[in-house]
């Protein structure tokens, strides 16, 4: 078991469901001129949140019309309902919520949005994250102090299954890669930060009262996502945040933030028992022994320590490979020898391979998705340095959007256009490239183990024909981007 810290990209990925509730004034300016159906600040706009205001829904984009928001009608102002009858959201002490919904919404750091941690400003590109699953709290006296999550979160190249605990100051991230990763477990153990910035206060669970800040907004029949249901609730604002709690029970349904996100409670925080071996602190895979990756954990299973931006030293030996071209060995007389060269040094390393054309678009690009939270970008900063072809050509936050483009250019071609080919192959080059020069040595080996498949170059050249549409020009644009290994490992020109 090795402590790597090339996984790192996965370490944020539900930092902020301890962030989902976190009191802030969000004073930002309403950068994306959300209007107030969208996004109320009960303590900051004049006039105060009204009924309906602030409601939100499901969110997909930035744009103010990029959501599909919830239905609501007025039942009452809060000038109209006793304040005597009133109870205020009950979070409860100890709870447990067997269905739980989510769209968690956080700026935008890397294109699949694996990594989304709520922020205390909605400035920026954001992502939109769908949850769902389970979660069990409990802040007992002589509980455990702590609150777990289970969730499938979904992701625009696969889920991703996780177990989230978080006790005292500690913090656990058990994460079942997507499918097509072959089940490769990961612990990451740290400390969670106020706003995920490491240098801001340790922060611990949520408390069992933080609703008590919370003023009446009024009663409203509202619509609560992914159940299809509407109710009568009350509703409740501090700040930016708004709650929806039943006017009998107090019971928690509906939660929205505008920048940090939808949370749905469909039977609320129930006082419901719920087995305390749940609460194994430190989970088992993040002791030695445990997880296959494991991530600033000690042999405890503790965290270490370590703030998220430092990294496990890279070996002489990767560094000194980034520095190099490439010598004769690995090089060819032509384009299709340079490929049978490659293909013969992966053939004899530990690694699985496939051809090329055995593998869709979709598959290869969901396996660039896992060689890019892999990879070392200490590697790519010694590319980027001097302008090596093996740099990233793309801004990550960009390649989800690169990648759209491209397909919008293929459509209208037939299926057996050229321009398919000429579209896979490509990817197969990229994926190669990734996976040779942005893996140290150690990561490759946990590769090779795990069985992920790597797909052997292409030996075709494709060049543009005389009479290609513009969606074939496009495409090859991007192609010849995605092979630049021919420039160090080919004797041969580049085609223009």
């Amino acid at each position: 078991t090795r402590d790597m810290s090339p996984f790192s990209s996965f370490s944020a990925l539900v930092y902020s469901l301890s962030f989902a509730i976190v009191i802030s004034d969000g004073s930002d300016g309403n950068p994306h001129g959300w209007d107030r159906t969208r996004r109320c600040d009960h303590t900051d706009y004049d006039p105060p949140c009204g009924t309906c205001e602030g409601i939100g829904g499901i969110p997909y984009g930035d744009d103010n019309d990029e959501i599909t928001l919830t239905s609501c009608d007025v039942v009452a102002n809060a000038s109209d309902v006793d304040a005597s009858t009133l109870i205020k959201p009950v979070w409860g002490s100890k709870w447990s919520a067997p269905v739980y919904f989510e769209i968690l919404i956080g700026p935008k750091v890397d294109p699949f949005c694996f990594s989304v941690i709520p922020s205390n400003s909605s400035t920026g590109d954001l992502c939109y994250r769908a949850d769902y699953g389970s979660q069990i709290y409990d802040m007992t006296e002589g509980g455990p102090g702590a609150v777990r999550f289970d969730l499938n979160s979904k992701t625009p190249v696969g889920n991703i299954t996780s177990e989230i605990l978080h006790a005292d100051t500690s913090f656990w991230i058990v994460n079942k890669l997507p499918w097509y990763a072959l089940g490769i477990e990961q612990c990451i153990c740290t400390q969670v930060h106020e706003g995920g910035a490491a240098s801001s206060s340790l922060s611990y669970p949520i408390q069992y009262n933080w609703t008590s800040q919370m003023s009446y907004i009024g009663r409203e029949n509202i619509g609560i996502e992914y159940i299809d249901e509407i109710r009568t609730l009350d509703h409740w604002a501090f700040g930016p945040h708004h709650a929806w709690s039943d006017p009998d029970t107090g019971a928690t349904i509906r939660l929205w933030q505008p920048y940090n996100g939808l949370q749905i409670f469909p039977n609320g925080t129930q006082d419901i028992d719920f087995d305390e071996s749940l609460f194994e602190i430190p989970p088992a895979l993040c002791k030695k022994g445990g997880a296959l990756a494991r991530i600033k954990c000690d042999d405890d299973g503790y965290p270490t320590g370590e703030t998220e931006e430092t990294n496990q030293p890279m070996t002489s030996a990767d560094s000194t490979r980034a520095e190099r071209m490439p010598g004769d060995a690995y090089k060819g007389t032509s384009f299709g020898q340079m490929s049978e060269v490659l293909n013969g040094w992966l053939g004899e390393s530990d690694v699985e391979t496939k051809d090329c054309d055995s593998f869709n678009v979709t598959e290869l690009r969901q396996l660039q998705a896992v060689l890019y939270l892999l990879r070392d970008t200490r590697l790519d900063d010694i590319y980027q340095t001097s302008e090596d072809n093996r740099r990233m050509r793309h801004s990550m936050e960009d390649l989800e959007e690169h990648w759209q483009e491209l397909d919008h250019a293929i459509e209208g071609h037939t299926p057996d256009h050229p321009i398919h080919s000429l579209q896979r192959d490509g990817h197969c080059h990229e994926a190669v490239m990734w996976f040779v020069h942005h893996l140290t040595e150690d990561v490759k080996e946990l590769v090779a183990g795990s069985g992920l498949v790597i797909p052997l170059l292409s030996f075709t050249r494709h060049d543009l024909p005389e009479d290609a549409t513009a969606g074939h020009q496009k495409l090859h644009k991007a192609y010849e981007e995605q092979v630049t290994c021919a420039s160090c490992h080919s004797y041969a020109v580049a085609s223009s």
